[in-house]
């Protein structure tokens, strides 16, 4: 009997063993924290700053497109891409030969009808002293005084045309506007050039950029433009440079909105950030733009997910003494990414729920 019992407790302890090694989810283990654990926080004391994040690309502040003003083979290229220039620069020479005989032209026209006028001013000096001894008749003293106005005003039509050839002359020696970076230099010598007149946009033949400061063009939607005002300041980070950070601010904000380039419903509102250059940043890179709006300090806030809002205001649900969830009134103040300011309603360590109650409305 005892040779038995001694049996039976070997064989349960046998199947015991076998149970543990099969069935290692049914024994108790450390595992993570339960999920309702995870759907509840507690309100704390933090600094809060509420911002606007858009994206852009930084754009010089001043970009000249350079063109010829007149027509014309290109002569010479004096420039290079990137290279530097200075106000009043020469960048391209066109072939001047048209335009200098234009001029050559135009002045000797010049010469020609201020001997006509000299001519015809002899003429009416002659008529008006005979006309006073009665030897020519009314009719052709008028005539000498017309031919005499009439020479002047050709004589000052045929400076005017000197004056717009020799403008022209000037024309073909194309300098830089401001100071800036060369860039898009397209063209190439020999190449014809078609001036930029009124009926077309004419050839280009490069750009130049002044390179400081620099600017951020980003897009508001209407909810964020209403926030932002001119002088704002902002915080600038860049996807190709990690670490680099740029201050700036608000240098434009658009007045009325306009079409989205990708959604033609939406309305933005451009926005652009002037900053110092520096730091290797360079126009066409992309840029992240954090546009501080308010902030505030040590103040009682709760996550963005614990705050509910419907027609009659924001609420949170609040644990009670048993446990019970209780919804409650509140009044909130600033948001950032993932907190919101509790101006009043809850107390610090008050502990809110991240996700509606079973049960509650």
């Amino acid at each position: 009997m005892k040779r038995t019992a001694v049996l039976s407790l070997l064989a349960a302890a046998a199947a015991a063993a076998v149970w543990w090694w099969l069935a290692p989810a049914s024994r108790p283990a450390a595992g993570p924290e339960p999920v309702a654990s995870r759907l509840v926080a507690k309100a704390e004391r933090r600094d809060i700053e509420s911002a606007v994040v858009a994206s852009g690309f930084v754009r010089p502040v001043v970009s000249s497109e350079i063109k010829a003003e007149v027509s014309g083979k290109i002569a010479r290229i004096r420039v290079e891409i990137g290279q530097p220039v200075r106000k009043d620069d020469l960048l391209v020479e066109l072939d001047p030969t048209l335009a200098r005989a234009d001029r050559d032209e135009s002045a000797r026209n010049v010469q020609l009808q201020r001997l006509n006028v000299e001519k015809l001013a002899r003429d009416r000096a002659r008529t008006e002293a005979l006309r006073a001894k009665e030897f020519v008749s009314a009719k052709e003293m008028e005539d000498a005084v017309t031919a005499h106005e009439v020479g002047k005003l050709q004589l000052e039509v045929a400076q005017s045309r000197l004056e717009k050839a020799e403008e022209n002359l000037r024309k073909v020696s194309i300098r830089a506007p401001h100071d800036g970076v060369v860039s898009d230099l397209g063209v190439l010598e020999g190449q014809i050039a078609v001036g930029a007149q009124s009926i077309n946009s004419g050839t280009l033949l490069m750009k130049v950029s002044a390179v400081d400061p620099l600017r951020v063009d980003i897009n508001l939607n209407e909810f964020d433009a209403t926030r932002i005002e001119l002088g704002r300041d902002a915080t600038l980070t860049f996807d190709s440079m990690p670490g680099v950070r740029r201050e700036g601010k608000v240098t434009f904000l658009a007045p009325f909105g306009t079409a989205d380039a990708k959604d033609k419903e939406v309305r933005v509102f451009p926005c652009q950030i002037g900053f110092g250059s520096g730091g290797g940043v360079r126009p066409g890179i992309s840029a992240n733009a954090r546009i501080l709006i308010a902030t505030a300090k040590a103040v009682v806030a709760v996550p963005v997910s614990a705050v509910f809002i419907e027609d009659s205001g924001r609420f949170v649900y609040v644990r009670g003494p048993a446990g019970e969830w209780q919804r409650r009134p509140i009044e909130a103040g600033l948001s950032d990414a993932g907190w919101t300011e509790v101006a009043k309603g809850l107390a610090e360590g008050d502990v809110v729920s991240l996700v509606r109650p079973a049960g509650q409305r």
